[in-house]
Formats: structure tokens, C-alpha cells, sequence
């Protein structure tokens, strides 16, 4: 039988992976006591499968104010790589010189311009619609087997599990600050706080900050609210080594810094299962030969699913759900890194959400999406 201990903090941020260790590892340099409580690869761990783009482009479309936050974003991402790599020895690979969104036809390219359109005059982002020709000055090997892209220079990638070592890294120089294989059973209020309760331990905090993913739905349960968010498929192949060929990355394929490259791009409302499917591997592999022919020559070794976190439109949810208690959750872990380490924590810090985040949060939610999407 497990004792239970009991200890106090500031800030208890509920999940490990990229959302909850940014704004764990922010409120750490705001100086504010933080327990970051991580499942550990139990979880769902959208963070594990993330394709590594720190991406502005597309991003908007349907929620007007996400498409200059994703740009601010990415353009923050240069300065906080830096500082991160500063204080942990980890290099994020980052690359940022632009990147592509594949149209296989001309209808696809069509709508697709129209979306950077729009997101142009919402943001300001510019973009440049590219044919074959063109985009091989980018990436060598391209096919003339497919309409065009859509490019845009802010965009670029880098390496997520490197993120998230350095994230960590940095909160364990924090002594007590990780705590690990602590999966969180219970929130309760108590005391103008919240009392954490994981099966070896229970903690009292000031404030609590849910960044759990998809197990954001259980634990707003607790504070009786319910989120309207829901799990959506990926998967991704990975290559051999070969040479350095792409300078620049796409939603289908990029090339890492030590050479393999990495095939995604599909979206499946599978529920919560996580298996890896022929028919998705064949259609991946498949698309990308088409772009890149060479491709067809070099071996897959191994292949992965994973679990992105969606709302009805796709963009993050930031609110304060109960009283000191936060609601930080998005798919874009590795493009919002920076912004959720500086700005979102910055807001947790302070103790509220500003005016200006009113867009990203929960009453921009009918009832019937909620219901819809609450499938936890």
C-alpha cells in the first residue's frame, strides 16, 4: 500500500508533453514555483508523433484571430530556440526558410490560395503560389506530377522530441519542478486552491493549468466542466539516411538534419486507437512518390501513429475555467512552443486571461459542438 505524501506549490501544470512542459518551463522563468505532473509515455503523447513543423501558414481559416497568433508564433521561435539550447545543451534543429503545402490538382490549388488569401488580409502573411518548376530551386527531385504549392518563407521545422528532452532538461535543473509517472486521478477545490491527486501523491497548489491533451477532457470533468475537443489520427512513416536534398519542409514530407525523411499528412477520426493501418502506409507512401519519385528508391524502417488534440476549428483553447484554474490545449505543440513559453504563461503568471485571448476561449463554442466533440 502506497503512502501518500503532501507538499504545496504555486502552479501545478497538468501534462508533460510539449503544451504543458512550454508552459511549465515559462512559468519556471517567470520565477513562480511550478510541479509539472507527466504521465509518461502511458499518455496518448500527441508530443511523441508530432511532425515537427513550426508552421504560421493555413492556420486561421476558421477562427479569424489564430492566423496573426500562429504567425507571432513562428516568429518567436528563432529567439526562444536559442535561449533554450543556451540553457539546456540541446540542439531543436531549427530551420526556418520557409515551406510548402502540396496541391495534387488544380481545384485543390485553386481553394488553397483563396485560404492564404484570406489569411493575408486577416494577418499579413504572405505567400506565393509555386508550380514545379519552381519549387525545385527548394527541393531537388520534384516532380512536374502535381498542380503547384502554396509557400511562404516564415515557415520551417524543427525536431519535436529534442523539444521536449529540452523542456524537461530544463525543468529538472528545477529541482521538484518534473515529476514523473504521475498520472493525475483527481482536482479538487480546497482552500482558494486546487488539491492535485496522482496514485502516490497529493499536492495542494495555488493555481492548476490542464495541458494534458486529449486527457484534458477527464480533468475538466472534475471542475465540472466539458470540453469540446476531440482526437484525430495521424501517421507517419521514416526513412533511411540520404543525403541532405530538401532545404525546406512540407505538411507531406521533410528531410531531418540527420537525413531520413519523414512522410505524413493523413487525418483520421479513428477515436482513441493508435495502430498503424496498411491502407494509410500505402496512401502516404504513394503521394509522396508522386511528388518526389526518388523517394521510391529509399526504404521505409519504421512507421508510428499518434493522437492530434482538435477543436471545431481547429485552433488552440486558452480560458480560465474555474478560478485559478487554466485550460491550455492545441495540436500545434511544436509551432505554438514559443508563444505558450512567453505570452501563455506570461497570463498564468499573472493570474488571469487577458481580453485579448477571449477569442481562443470556451464561449466561442455552441452547446451542439460541444456535445459533438466531447467524446472523452
Amino acid at each position: 500500500m502506497s503512502v501518500r505524501s503532501r507538499s504545496g506549490v504555486e502552479f501545478a501544470v497538468i501534462g508533460g508533453g510539449l503544451v504543458g512542459a512550454a508552459v511549465a518551463y515559462g512559468l519556471m522563468r517567470k520565477g513562480r514555483q511550478v510541479a509539472l505532473f507527466d504521465e509518461g509515455d502511458a499518455a496518448f503523447r500527441a508530443s511523441r508523433g508530432n511532425f515537427g513543423l513550426v508552421w504560421a501558414q493555413g492556420k486561421g481559416d476558421k477562427l479569424e484571430d489564430y492566423s496573426p497568433w500562429a504567425r507571432e508564433g513562428a516568429a518567436m521561435w528563432g529567439d526562444f530556440a536559442k535561449e533554450l539550447t543556451a540553457a539546456t545543451g540541446v540542439d531543436l534543429e531549427l530551420e526556418q526558410r520557409g515551406g510548402f503545402v502540396f496541391c495534387a490538382d488544380e481545384v485543390a490549388l485553386q481553394a488553397r490560395a483563396e485560404i492564404m488569401e484570406r489569411l493575408y488580409k486577416r494577418s499579413g502573411l504572405q505567400f506565393e503560389v509555386m508550380r514545379p518548376a519552381q519549387i525545385a530551386r527548394f527541393m531537388p527531385g520534384v516532380s512536374e506530377n502535381f498542380a503547384g504549392a502554396t509557400y511562404t518563407d516564415e515557415d520551417g521545422h524543427a525536431n519535436p522530441l529534442k523539444l521536449l528532452r529540452a523542456f524537461h532538461a530544463a525543468l529538472v535543473e528545477n529541482e521538484g519542478s518534473l515529476r514523473r509517472g504521475a498520472r493525475v486521478e483527481l482536482i479538487e477545490p480546497v482552500g482558494g486552491g486546487y488539491r492535485i491527486t496522482t496514485a502516490e501523491s497529493t499536492v495542494e497548489c495555488q493555481s492548476v493549468v490542464l495541458a494534458a491533451g486529449l486527457g484534458n477532457i477527464q480533468l475538466a470533468k472534475c471542475l465540472g466542466v466539458t470540453l469540446p475537443i476531440k482526437p484525430m489520427r495521424g501517421q507517419i512513416l521514416v526513412t533511411e539516411r540520404y543525403e541532405k536534398i530538401l532545404s525546406v519542409p512540407s505538411e507531406n514530407v521533410r528531410q531531418t538534419q540527420d537525413g531520413t525523411f519523414l512522410l505524413g499528412g493523413s487525418w483520421e477520426d479513428v477515436g482513441y486507437d493508435t495502430s498503424t493501418t496498411f491502407d494509410v502506409t500505402r496512401d502516404i507512401a504513394a503521394l509522396v512518390v508522386r511528388y518526389f519519385p526518388f523517394l521510391e528508391r529509399v526504404r521505409l524502417v519504421r512507421s508510428w501513429s499518434a493522437l492530434r488534440i482538435l477543436a471545431p476549428d481547429n485552433a488552440p483553447i486558452y480560458d480560465e475555467i474555474a478560478p485559478g484554474a487554466f485550460l491550455v490545449t492545441c495540436h500545434s505543440g511544436v509551432s505554438l512552443a514559443a508563444i505558450h513559453a512567453d505570452r501563455v504563461a506570461g497570463w498564468i503568471s499573472a493570474g488571469s486571461i487577458p481580453k485579448e485571448a477571449a477569442p481562443f476561449g470556451l464561449n466561442r463554442f455552441s452547446e451542439a459542438e460541444r456535445r459533438e466533440y466531447a467524446v472523452g
